[in-house]
């Protein structure tokens, strides 16, 4: 293991610093909530705090006691606010503590980017704070972690789209081939029924001209019949059939040709 990768396994352990020692004051309310915050019963020293920043509303070292018991509280947006008031501070290692107490709580929320920026303005203001050091160090990976994984995750979910959109691509064209074959397959069946329509014209026109023509046959003249009469005199059985065929065809109307 390289030393870099051991810094970086180190840093990703390691915890990070803190400090919160209660500024003295002597406000009666602000000494109060000291010693309940020292014994560990920041509830009652918030408590005190909270009468001493109404008394004293312009003290930095008043927010920044109240920053410190909301900070044990676990309520760390209002500590970030109280801290962020105590950086107003005139004395500058008030101000460099207000900061590095601001990071702490920022970096709580995982709001690194807030963190980074808070620790560094503690270094400008006391380049020799180690914990302020450390714990920028700590926010940095943490910040490129979370860089590196909203990266992986807006990759994730371009790919996502992306495949989103390809089956929507595929389906509007399954779509849109099921429609071209329903229109050809409608137009096939108009087609079909509009040819059948015809042949059923035709065949009619067909059978009207055969009428017609059999109309227009002429009756066989007295020779013609007496010529058929001689041919089957010798069958009395296809004589009386050709004589009927003979009565039927006298008694069919002439045609007229006007």
């Amino acid at each position: 293991m390289t030393r870099s990768t051991l810094s970086v396994w180190v840093l990703a352990l390691s915890p990070l610093l803190f400090g919160f020692e209660p500024l003295r004051s002597r406000n009666g309310e602000i000494e109060q909530g000291n010693a309940l915050l020292k014994a560990g019963n920041a509830e009652e020293a918030l408590k005190h705090y909270d009468k001493a920043v109404a008394a004293l509303p312009a003290d930095a070292g008043a927010h920044f006691d109240r920053g410190a018991a909301l900070y044990a509280l676990q309520r760390f947006d209002d500590a970030g606010q109280e801290f962020l008031r105590a950086t107003e501070a005139k004395d500058g290692a008030l101000k460099a503590q207000a900061f590095y107490n601001l990071g702490n709580a920022f970096f709580k929320k995982e709001k690194f980017k807030e963190s980074v920026e808070a620790y560094k303005r503690t270094l400008a203001l006391d380049p020799r704070d180690e914990r302020a050091k450390w714990n920028l160090e700590i926010a940095l990976r943490k910040q490129k972690d979370k860089d590196d994984k909203d990266k992986k995750d807006k990759k994730d979910k371009d790919n996502k789209d992306d495949k989103k959109d390809d089956k929507d691509k595929k389906d509007d064209k399954k779509d849109q081939d099921k429609d071209k074959k329903d229109n050809k397959d409608k137009k096939d069946d108009k087609d079909k029924k509009d040819q059948d329509k015809q042949k059923d014209k035709q065949d009619d026109k067909k059978g009207d001209d055969q009428k017609k023509d059999a109309a227009k046959q002429p009756p066989p003249d007295e020779q013609e019949m007496g010529a058929v009469l001689d041919n089957l005199e010798r069958s009395p059985k296809d004589l009386e059939k050709e004589r009927a065929r003979l009565r039927a065809i006298r008694r069919r109307p002439p045609t007229r040709d006007w």
